[in-house]
């Protein structure tokens, strides 16, 4: 699987109703990069959301699709 697969695989996840830090992408997707994969996301008009969360002790972006744009 390319790129391409990995950001799906994301998408499908965040859509279904989960949220996703960088390490937790990383573990789960081999994703070295949330942000870039949430940026390509957001370019293809997806609207990705992003929180500050602290995660012991360190400020780090929970990744997240709003309810009313996930599909179910």
């Amino acid at each position: 699987g390319g790129m391409m697969s990995q950001c799906g695989n994301i998408y499908a996840y965040l859509a279904d109703g989960g949220t996703l830090t960088p390490l937790e992408a990383l573990n789960m997707f081999g994703c070295m990069c949330l942000h870039s994969r949430a940026a390509e996301l957001r370019s293809k008009g997806i609207p990705i959301h992003c929180e500050l969360i602290d995660v012991g002790g360190k400020r780090v972006g929970m990744y997240s699709i709003p309810d009313k744009f996930a599909h179910g």
